[in-house]
């Protein structure tokens, strides 16, 4: 399995395809295997890099979880040397990469947010999720009660199972550290001035994250917001023609 000594961990990473590169960073339910709807399709056109951010997945952690997200995922790149990425993050993973293009704004070409307010602006979850990590005993039971939030078990049951059933790769994930995500903030105004193209996109049934992408768009002149129909907040993994549709119209036409 493709990882790299980086930061002090060992990191999983995967790269798929050739041309410009665009990485994808997950979120708090996934992995690097949710993406297995974009991998085939964004591949054609694009080097596709994944990764497992630390304690998730194949990944190890040392202890600093989200404290050493934005970290790791530089001395990802510079250990592919990639001097230059699209990444797109989804919840979580919104965080790491507009941190990290907040940080290191000439490294980013181009920068996609799914259901995440990129910790910029806050977002207001599903009342049923108030307090739920420092209460979950467990990393599994934390996910079960993510995933229950908005209506996706019901939307789409086959595809609910298989979520749940790879989120299982993370079981070993301390959730006591998960907080920390939290402090990883980013600046609209850094993404603003350094003319960062950026995509947001919503899921309808999203219980929260839509009215603070909202607010990005609004201070971000070269941004775009989508709403996809009949979607939650994990609309790349349950309506995934939909999300790879702009994700790729989005990065063609700012990349190729």
């Amino acid at each position: 399995m493709p990882s790299a000594r980086i930061n002090g961990i060992d990191l999983y990473y995967e790269v798929h395809g050739e041309g410009p590169p665009v990485l994808f960073a997950h979120g708090v339910g996934s992995n690097h295997l949710h993406w297995w709807q974009q991998i085939p399709l964004l591949s054609r056109k694009f080097q596709v890099i994944t990764f497992d951010h630390r304690g998730f997945g194949f990944s190890t952690d040392d202890g600093r979880g989200p404290d050493a997200f934005v970290d790791d995922l530089t001395g990802l790149l510079d250990h592919l040397n990639i001097e230059k990425v699209a990444v797109v993050g989804q919840s979580m993973g919104g965080m790491t990469v507009s941190a990290f293009a907040s940080r290191m704004p000439l490294r980013v070409s181009a920068l996609a947010l799914s259901c995440s307010g990129g910790g910029m602006v806050p977002v207001k979850h599903h009342p049923s999720m108030k307090g739920a990590l420092e209460e979950s005993a467990n990393y599994l039971e934390f996910s079960k009660r993510s995933l229950e939030q908005d209506g996706f078990q019901q939307r789409e049951p086959y595809l609910y199972f298989l979520f749940a059933s790879m989120a299982q790769l993370n079981r070993d994930v301390d959730v006591k550290v998960l907080p920390r995500m939290r402090q990883l903030k980013a600046s609209a105004d850094t993404l603003a001035k350094a003319e960062i193209p950026v995509l947001l996109i919503g899921g309808e049934d999203d219980n929260g994250a839509n009215d603070a992408m909202r607010s990005l768009h609004a201070s971000l002149p070269k941004s775009e917001f989508h709403i996809i129909p009949d979607a939650g907040h994990l609309l790349f993994f349950e309506r995934a023609q939909a999300y790879n549709a702009i994700v790729d119209s989005f990065l063609s036409k700012v990349l190729l």
